[in-house]
């Protein structure tokens, strides 16, 4: 019989992102293949109901009621807590998504009763700062900043199964004495189904639909429009490029009221620099691969990525990338030969390299064609997902 789990995870459909996108993933992959699943959430508006029922699979939301920010992993820790305490004797492993935060509850209550947690790390830096090896793009943590996180960390490190999204990740979670047994490499799959190349007439009639130009090359970024992300050195390495008549598009929410949120602040410098007629603003979307299987070429400008899942996207949808290479990027994209690299925080290394892709289309060709069958071998989501079922399995059977 298939053990019951029960999926906790910060935030979850119909909140966009990457983590939310792959939590889903993994509970709709579960409930299909005979798994009992359960949700654990936070509510993020008022009107969001306590209890839904979504693919079919029970989600509970608890309080406190807020907008996506980092803070929200630590303030709903009291009512996960309790939450998971009261309802114990429902599951039998604990899967939680992105464990920053919430990962203190989950492992503290599954001890508690007897209940094995599988954590997945989404961020680099979680377990361990970066030292000279990391490709991680986070800078190297002060002694103090160890010390105040080392009681966290030493929890975290009671988990059943740390789960790496990322190359990088997974020597972190070494480094900070995790038993190598107990660490697996597992990146976020694609769905080859829905990510892929366009089909012939496609690419012109998407265009059609967005607005597009069917003459001009379009330059496609996808991902929120933060700091982190690039978004500012990208705007700044678009000014500076020989770019010809590209179109820019960016494809992405702003982070309203979080520190790290560039999309204002990108907007004003595309009007202030004359940019408008070559820079659109697409803002956020529910489903971004038909943007992909419309553009022409894809940028990752990130400053740091624990894996990078829209570089993915993008390979698997035929297109060529220019990466920062930072983190789990670093594991796929590999310069002149599924990617070409800029160096990270650069933008006119950024240009360099936007500028060199749009002038040479034997490379363009080449490295979309690498790309595409790396992530068809390496990243195929059913296959990913199988592991990932049975590693739910051995971990509730053995603990």
């Amino acid at each position: 019989m298939k053990p019951h789990v029960l999926v906790v995870t910060t935030y979850y459909h119909p909140v966009v992102g990457g983590v939310e996108a792959h939590a889903r993933q993994l509970v709709r992959y579960l409930h299909t293949h005979g798994f009992g699943v359960e949700v654990v959430t936070k509510r993020v508006g008022r009107e969001d109901a306590r209890r839904a029922l979504i693919d079919g699979v029970p989600v509970r939301r608890i309080g406190p009621v807020g907008q996506r920010r980092g803070s929200g992993k630590w303030l709903m820790l009291p009512a996960l807590a309790a939450k998971l305490a009261a309802t114990h004797a429902r599951y039998d492993v604990i899967v939680c998504v992105d464990y920053r935060g919430i990962g203190v509850a989950a492992v503290l209550v599954g001890r508690a009763f007897g209940r094995p947690v599988v954590a997945q790390g989404e961020v680099a830096g979680v377990l361990a700062g970066a030292d000279r090896a990391s490709t991680s793009g986070l800078a190297p943590e002060s002694v103090l900043v160890r010390a105040l996180k080392a009681p966290v960390r030493a929890i975290y490190k009671r988990a059943a199964a740390i789960v790496c999204i990322g190359r990088d990740l997974e020597r972190e979670a070494i480094r900070a004495g995790v038993p190598p047994e107990r660490v697996v490499y597992l990146p976020h799959g694609i769905d080859l189904t829905r990510f892929h190349p366009p089909q012939p007439g496609e690419r012109d009639a998407l265009r059609r639909g967005f607005g597009w130009p069917l003459d001009r090359p379009i330059v496609l970024f996808v991902g929120r429009l933060s700091i982190e992300k690039g978004v500012a050195d990208l705007v700044e390495a678009w000014r500076r490029a020989d770019r010809g008549d590209a179109l820019l598009v960016l494809v992405g929410p702003d982070m309203v009221g979080h520190r790290w949120d560039a999309g204002a602040s990108a907007r004003a410098f595309v009007e202030a620099n004359g940019l408008g007629d070559s820079v659109r603003f697409a803002g956020g979307v529910a489903d971004p691969s038909p943007f992909y299987r419309a553009a022409d070429l894809f940028v990752q400008p990130s400053h740091f990525e624990a894996l990078g899942n829209t570089a993915l996207e993008a390979m698997a949808s035929g297109l060529p990338v220019v990466s920062s290479g930072v983190g789990g990027l670093a594991d796929f994209c590999l310069d002149e030969q599924t990617a070409l690299l800029h160096q990270p925080r650069s933008p006119q290394s950024l240009a360099d390299a936007i500028g060199r892709a749009l002038a040479d289309a034997p490379l363009r060709a080449r490295i979309a064609s690498a790309g595409r069958a790396l992530v068809s071998e390496r990243f195929e989501l059913n296959a990913l997902m199988a592991r990932y079922a049975g590693l739910v399995e051995a971990v509730a059977h053995h603990g």
